[in-house]
């Protein structure tokens, strides 16, 4: 099968700043792939360098075969890419109403009649004639999905267009997208600062940082062996912290001696926490330790989770725990159970 998208060696720079370097990676029709990264990684420039906004200083792109961009050079304009970029803004017009946004884009696709077939899988039938400032911000997002949907585009391009949502509205989109994609199996790249989207849309993870490439690859694999810092923060796998090694599979840390895997050199080591791993301790357990903030956070239903900032010698851990009692500076004991996994820079 032939790719739909493959970036080779990819770089970016303005003047003497070098924005995005040696960039690689591909994506087969119909793959789900989420761009991360903290701001200033390079994502937004990426999904420009694709779309051919701007040209590349270094490497190639090229889409269904054909190479499209390579250093200096836009070989094939935006326009005749087959691609559809949904920005953050969403740069809807504000003359029209919801159909003929739509509609606008479709000529050529079947007009009004592919316009209202859009609408209507997005459940705003009832809403074609409403005018921009008269749909809420959760159905501007789904009409500007429909209108890139309706260039029919082989790639779709999506810079944090969820961001201005709430978390319910947030999760209601990233179904209906995955729905409408999966139909018509549109390659996606979604850029993100948010792990649930990643987690709930990506089937491909791409982790940027300081326009280096960190990380591509699974999602499932990206998850069950991080490998880096950047990735763990990023897909919020957990917390990590500074150890010495002891003993072989055995580090010290401010919490205690940890058994960690893979097997490691000796000297420092930095080691990720998954949730659930730290306790809290009884009967003088564990390494004491002190209570510097306690959270409330919202889990499935009615359940509301605790979680205490457990401070011991210059480090921090999330705990979750279940005691109402526990206020800042009191002065507890806590331990790290199971293996953590060392993780590189």
């Amino acid at each position: 099968m032939t790719e739909i998208l493959s970036v080779a060696n990819l770089g970016r720079s303005f003047g003497k700043a070098e924005v995005l370097s040696g960039i690689n990676f591909s994506l087969q029709p119909g793959e789900r792939l989420c761009v991360l990264g903290s701001s200033g990684s390079g994502k937004t420039t990426l999904l420009r360098l694709i779309a051919g906004l701007e040209e590349p200083t270094t490497g190639t792109i090229s889409i269904g075969g054909t190479e499209v961009s390579r250093a200096g050079q836009l070989l094939i304009p935006p326009e005749r890419r087959e691609v559809a970029l949904v920005f953050q803004g969403l740069a809807l017009f504000p003359h029209l109403n919801a159909l003929d946004q739509i509609a606008f884009v479709s000529r050529g696709r079947g007009g009004i009649a592919r316009a209202r077939e859009l609408l209507e899988r997005i459940g705003l039938g009832h809403r074609a004639g409403a005018r921009l400032d008269q749909l809420s911000g959760g159905e501007r997002q789904r009409v500007a999905l429909a209108r890139a949907l309706a260039q029919e585009p082989r790639l779709l391009l999506m810079d944090e267009p969820f961001a201005s949502l709430d978390d319910e509205k947030r999760s209601e989109m990233r179904d209906l997208l995955r729905s409408l994609l999966e139909k018509k199996e549109t390659t996606l790249i979604l850029v993100t600062h948010s792990r649930e989207d990643a987690l709930n849309l990506a089937q491909q993870v791409l982790v940027l940082e300081k326009g280096r490439q960190i990380l591509s690859g699974g999602l499932e694999t990206a998850v069950a062996q991080p490998a880096h810092v950047a990735t763990a923060r990023a897909l919020g796998l957990g917390q990590v912290i500074e150890g010495r090694i002891v003993n072989p599979g055995i580090a010290a840390t401010a919490f205690g001696d940890v058994k960690y895997f893979p097997d490691a050199q000796s000297g420092p080591v930095r080691l990720l926490v998954r949730p659930g791993q730290p306790r809290l301790c009884a009967n003088g357990e564990g390494t004491e330790a002190e209570v510097v903030s306690v959270e409330f956070r919202p889990s499935d239903g009615r359940d509301v989770r605790r979680i205490a900032i457990i401070r011991a010698g210059g480090e921090s851990l999330r705990v979750f725990h279940h005691e109402p009692a526990l206020a800042v500076g009191h002065r507890v004991r806590i331990r790290i159970e199971g293996e953590c996994e060392f993780i590189g820079d």
